[in-house]
């Protein structure tokens, strides 16, 4: 067991530090337990959710036969995927998508499909395309009557700021995996950086979705989702975390322990303007133990938060990396 990713950045109270960008590589990132718990985005700004699904129905065990898969977690499918038309379009405020079958007890958000209209089961989803092209202006050809219209250069799209209906968004990063590790204790954490050359036009930070917790039945489909555009908005400040290359969002901690919603930690990154040309994203979804370290003064108040506070390392345990491209026009 090892610290993680001691080569790429290092972990200060103000964040992720990010080193050279020519050696910069991403980490960024949904809980079910026997049906679905879903995370929306919270109030302190973060947009990632996480959803697990359990593939076990609490047979398997019963089975003097069943051999159970090797312990580690396996990299299943990432894209970048078509955003919804309309934000927050449901009843409750969330999006459209992804929305997960159920059964027996259809998911109000999306109980139906085909014609004569059936219950969605269990087993399937709605969710929006994947591409290879797309935009950077608004109702250009390439997402108009497509997605949602909307550009993905933060900077000429209608963006102004990080939350709600103040960032726009062109699509939605998505990244499944399947969990055989039985590591329900440890957190799960993703950062997301993506690149055009040395140039940074998104990235994450370490984003950490807590542990799984105890009753959760292994094994376990994963999806992390974020909506995302790139680069930065007018007004945005230039520098270490700006725009799209996200600052610490509930971070550091009031206490040592996980506070039970998404936190991200930032990486020190300087965003750029998305350019026409390919794009590469690069994923590491980690699980790892943390250590908590109190700290107190300005290494808390700096980031509004009361000292004392806590600051977090971790050792990894189970690691994967998801890559791909995109084309920008």
């Amino acid at each position: 067991m090892s610290s993680w990713i001691p080569a790429l950045f290092r972990l200060e109270p103000g964040g992720a530090v990010a080193l050279s960008r020519s050696v910069l590589r991403a980490l960024a990132g949904i809980a079910m337990v026997a049906l679905a718990v879903f995370t929306q985005p919270t109030s302190a700004q973060s947009n990632a959710r996480k959803m697990m699904t359990s593939l076990n129905h609490g047979s398997g065990g019963a089975d003097p036969f069943h051999v159970p898969p090797a312990t580690r977690m396996i990299p299943m499918v990432a894209a970048f995927t078509q955003a919804y038309p309309t934000i927050g379009a449901n009843a409750d405020g969330s999006d459209l998508w992804p929305c997960y079958g159920r059964s027996p007890v259809a998911n109000v958000d999306c109980p139906m499909t085909g014609n004569p209209p059936v219950p969605l089961p269990r087993g399937a989803m709605v969710h929006g395309r994947p591409a290879y092209s797309w935009a950077l202006k608004n109702d250009d050809i390439l997402g108009f009557g497509i997605g949602n219209g909307v550009g993905c250069d933060a900077f000429i799209n209608g963006t102004t700021g990080p939350t709600g209906a103040q960032y726009r968004p062109c699509g939605q990063i998505t990244t499944f995996f399947e969990d055989d590790t039985n590591d329900a204790n440890d957190d799960l954490l993703q950062r997301i950086v993506v690149t055009q050359g040395l140039n940074v036009i998104y990235d994450s930070g370490i984003v950490n979705f807590g542990p799984a917790g105890p009753a959760v039945k292994y094994p376990v489909d994963v999806e992390l989702s974020y909506d995302a555009n790139f680069g930065f908005w007018p007004g945005a400040k230039s520098g270490h975390n700006n725009g799209n290359c996200s600052p610490n969002i509930g971070y550091p901690l009031t206490a040592p322990v996980f506070p039970g919603v998404p936190y991200q930690v930032a990486a020190g990154s300087s965003c750029d303007r998305p350019q026409p040309g390919k794009a590469r994203f690069h994923t590491e979804t980690v699980l790892a133990t943390p250590t908590y370290t109190q700290v107190e003064g300005t290494k808390c108040t700096s980031h509004n938060v009361a000292s004392p506070c806590f600051t977090v390392t971790w050792e990894r345990k189970y690691q994967i990396e998801q890559d791909w491209d995109i084309f920008f026009w």
